[in-house]
């Protein structure tokens, strides 16, 4: 088989790390408490993105990295009815998302959210949201604090927890392929070749 002949594949699959960031950000939103402005929870790594410059309390949602389990599945259908012969191949891979919430704050509502969102992360509430995203939720790490000195000099406090998701990714691609072979010649080869 030559390398034009190896089928392309096609179609992404649905959620994207947009769709990611979107479900993060509504998640941390609806159970980081207290509450917080939907404006100071920002999509970490992002190119001329700043800091909200009215308040010193702000979140930021970074995909850290991701990990397929297991061996990928595939799945082949033929369409019988189709007059082109090809069959389509769906590969798909269950990968988990580590991504990882910073809350900053001035006082302790930084580690107030993190430890919030890491044990509604672990709960059936959090298994519940992330479903209807069209993901998983494994569990939370425990809250961590990772303060800082800021440009003023001065200590922020920095609370962390990472959310390890899962999703299935994968892609399709058409085959060749038959459902129907003619045969010229059909012998017993047991019968007709002695050894």
């Amino acid at each position: 088989m030559s390398q034009a002949d190896i089928a392309r594949p096609s179609d992404p699959a649905s959620i994207l790390e947009s769709n990611v960031y979107s479900a993060c950000k509504a998640f941390v939103l609806a159970y980081a408490l207290p509450a917080m402005s939907p404006h100071c929870v920002i999509e970490g790594w992002q190119n001329r993105t700043s800091l909200p410059a009215d308040v010193n309390e702000y979140a930021v949602i970074s995909i850290l990295h991701d990990k397929q389990h297991g061996t990928a599945v595939e799945e082949y259908t033929w369409d019988s009815s189709s007059p082109d012969e090809v069959g389509r191949l769906e590969v798909k891979g269950l990968i988990e998302l580590a991504v990882q919430v910073d809350f900053c704050a001035e006082n302790d509502s930084a580690r107030q959210r993190a430890r919030r969102l890491a044990i509604i992360t672990r709960s059936s509430i959090g298994a519940q949201f992330f479903n209807e995203c069209g993901m998983s939720s494994l569990y939370a790490d425990d809250a961590r604090d990772i303060s800082f000195t800021g440009d003023a000099r001065q200590f922020v406090r920095r609370w962390t927890t990472t959310l390890h998701l899962t999703l299935d990714q994968g892609i399709s691609a058409n085959f060749e392929a038959f459902d129907k072979a003619l045969i010229s010649r059909l012998e017993d080869v047991d019968a007709h070749h002695k050894a």
